[in-house]
């Protein structure tokens, strides 16, 4: 009678750990189609286009820009409409531009144009109290200035009454014509000579 009794407990405990275990399983096929049936989320793309920095110029709106490379350094050279002379930001780091200065020994009403070639930067200026032989030609001021230290110009020489400019970037040459003729200018020193190799005698 008692292992009769036993028995039927054994028994109602075998079918009871049977029945849990298929809930267990229906519950676990029902619930994982929804897990693997989510959609994947996109992350967000990040994007760096667009402006990057912003910096006021005390100099109004600018009208000539040049950007100068030198010893692994960024400067941009910026001339203005409203006056002569320019200011030199320092941006390496184009994210956080830096003004160093301003330059301002440039004869002019305003700066109108640069031109880099070699170590030096030649900046252009109307110059409209010169008179020319012919009405296409508009004379113009031309300050040289040695740029070894972009971050501090200086003056070389100005030209007034300067009708053409050309350089020669290769050679380190800047060409001017005015009423005075033809001026070159070296904007950079020349390459030491290579040496001379003698073959040796037997």
């Amino acid at each position: 009678m008692k292992s009769k009794l036993q028995g039927e407990i054994r028994g109602n405990a075998i079918k009871s750990l049977a029945r849990a275990a298929a809930m267990f399983l229906a519950v676990g096929i029902a619930v994982t189609p929804s897990v693997f049936a989510r959609p994947k989320v996109k992350k967000a793309v990040s994007s760096n286009l667009g402006v990057i920095a912003h910096v006021q110029l005390d100099g109004g709106a600018a009208t000539r820009m040049l950007l100068v490379q030198k010893n692994e350094r960024e400067y941009l050279y910026v001339g203005f409409g409203s006056s002569s002379g320019f200011c030199i930001f320092d941006v390496t780091t184009p994210t956080a531009p830096r003004k160093l200065g301003r330059f301002s020994e440039v004869s002019g009403v305003q700066t109108a144009e640069f031109q880099q070639v070699g170590d030096a930067l030649a900046v252009m200026s109307p110059s409209g109290a010169e008179a020319t032989n012919s009405p296409d030609m508009t004379p113009r001021s031309v300050t040289i200035l040695n740029t070894t230290d972009p971050a501090n110009p200086r003056q070389i020489q100005t030209f007034s009454g300067v009708t053409s400019v050309v350089g020669d970037d290769a050679r380190g040459q800047i060409y001017l014509s005015n009423g005075e003729g033809l001026w070159v200018v070296q904007t950079k020193l020349p390459p030491p000579p290579a040496p001379v190799e003698y073959p040796y005698g037997d």
